[in-house]
Formats: C-alpha cells, sequence, structure tokens
C-alpha cells in the first residue's frame, strides 16, 4: 500500500504505523510531515499549548536511567523553591499575560499534600490562570485535594508500553500504577496529558507503534512524547532525533482529534 492510500484511512492498524515509522525516503517523509502538520493547524488551541513551566525541586529519590535530576547524580547542584517564591512566580507570569502554567519537580518528599494544596489555593486566589501538575506518581488522596484546591491538569508520563523495557529504565513505581493513576485522574475530572520517551536504550519500532496505540487507548486530552538523553544530561543522537520526530508526526496522524507535541517533562 502507498504511504498516500495510508494517510487517507481513518483508523490504522499495527503494520501500517509501523511502515510510517519505518519510511527513510525523503519525498515521503515529507509527506508525512505535511500530513501531521495539517492536522496539528485544525485542531482548537487549548491553554497546553501556551503553558510556562514552573520547575519547583530538581531533588528526586527515584534512579531513573534516563533522569539527571536522579537521585544518585552527585554532580549537580540541587535546589527547592519556597511556597512564596513559587506563588510569586506563577502571579509574575499571569501579569505578564500568560495564560497557564506547569509546576513541575521530581519525587521530593518536602512537597506534601498541604504544600501543593496551599501553592494552588494561593495561585488561583489571585488569578485565573491554569495549572497543570506534573509531579510524577502520588497518592489518591492527594490527587483529590489538589483538585479541590483549583488544579486543571496533571501530565504523568507513561514512559514505555513495553513492560520489560520499564523495569530496566528504574522508574519510579509500576507500569500498572501509571495506567490506573491516569484512569483515577480522569475520573477525579483533570484533564490528563501522558506519552512516553522515544530513544530508550534498546526501545524498538514496535514498542513505540504500542506508544502510539497505548495514548490513543488512553483517551488523552493532550499527548506529550519527550527524548531519552543520556543520565549525563547529553544531548540524543541524531538517528533517536530522526525517531522523535517522526514518532511526534505518526503519531498526530493516528490521533487526529489530539494536540501531539514534544515536551521535556519525563514525571
Amino acid at each position: 500500500m502507498k504511504i498516500s492510500e495510508i494517510l487517507n484511512k481513518a483508523t490504522f492498524t499495527k503494520p501500517e504505523i509501523l511502515k510510517l515509522l519505518k519510511i527513510n525516503n525523503v519525498e515521503n517523509s515529507k509527506i508525512i510531515s505535511l500530513a501531521s502538520e495539517n492536522l496539528k493547524h485544525q485542531l482548537p488551541k487549548d491553554f497546553h499549548q501556551f503553558e510556562e513551566t514552573i520547575e519547583i525541586s530538581n531533588n528526586c529519590d527515584a534512579d531513573c536511567i534516563f533522569c539527571h535530576s536522579r537521585n544518585n547524580n552527585g554532580e549537580i547542584l540541587r535546589f527547592r523553591l519556597n511556597r512564596e517564591e513559587i506563588i510569586n512566580e506563577a502571579i509574575r507570569l499571569y501579569k505578564m499575560g500568560k495564560q497557564s502554567i506547569i509546576i513541575h519537580s521530581g519525587y521530593d518528599k518536602f512537597y506534601n499534600t498541604d504544600r501543593i494544596a496551599y501553592i494552588i489555593y494561593s495561585i488561583k486566589k489571585q488569578t485565573d490562570i491554569k495549572i497543570t501538575l506534573s509531579l510524577g506518581l502520588r497518592e489518591f488522596h492527594e490527587y483529590k485535594a489538589w483538585k479541590i484546591a483549583g488544579a486543571d491538569s496533571y501530565f504523568l508520563n507513561f514512559v514505555t508500553s513495553n513492560k520489560s523495557l520499564y523495569k530496566e529504565t528504574k522508574t519510579w513505581g509500576k507500569f500498572e500504577d501509571r495506567l490506573a493513576h491516569i484512569a483515577e485522574l480522569k475520573r477525579l475530572g483533570y484533564n490528563i496529558g501522558s506519552g512516553s520517551i522515544i530513544g530508550l536504550p534498546n526501545q524498538t519500532h514496535d514498542d513505540l507503534v504500542n506508544d502510539i496505540l497505548l495514548c490513543k487507548d488512553l483517551n488523552l486530552n493532550y499527548v506529550d512524547f519527550c527524548h531519552y538523553s543520556s543520565p549525563n544530561g547529553e544531548a540524543p543522537e541524531n538517528s533517536v532525533d530522526e525517531l522523535l520526530n517522526r514518532g511526534i508526526d505518526v503519531a498526530q496522524i493516528v490521533l487526529p482529534n489530539t494536540n501531539v507535541r514534544l515536551n521535556n517533562l519525563i514525571n
């Protein structure tokens, strides 16, 4: 089947998605990118596309192989913002005309349920800015408290749909936990984003196909993919960069009603 015939379909089989991912012909690559861009331009803009990230801490109890902020990395300077610094930064961004923010950190126990709830409530009391949280796997009661405080959205990466590969990444929590938490966040009324990491060691094209299909099954509000970088924070190789761009294009084609983008959040 020709590329143009595949792109004209409403639904796609695994072999068809795999074929799109493996295209190495320059002309067909341009056709795929153009199809993705056309779909993206037709989608309504939402607040996630205008988010400013507030990195509140790079302290982390996890030792994920793909994260520069992992706990056993003793070569980086650690920082942590206090409540007032976070609130003031959110207000500053709001006064600059920003519509939404992401509050992001590693697995830092300092930010307990009440601290995060206080931050959310204080920001919402003084602004109408949208708040997305990216704090990783937390307890269900915390998600509920933060939704009541005013949080609008939550981003939780599922890392990879390959369970064996997932274990190799030493990611915080089990793969099944991540899916259960995404379901609970949806039940609580959060706007939900998720995605996977592209370029993980030993990752295959088949894995990426399954990642894209899992994003579809999860019925997400938006999809964010991020690239794998080495534990030392080095940029991905060119081959990974190419796969990343192609993966985003193909995911947008398979998920025509969902905004698909690149982000650097790995929680």
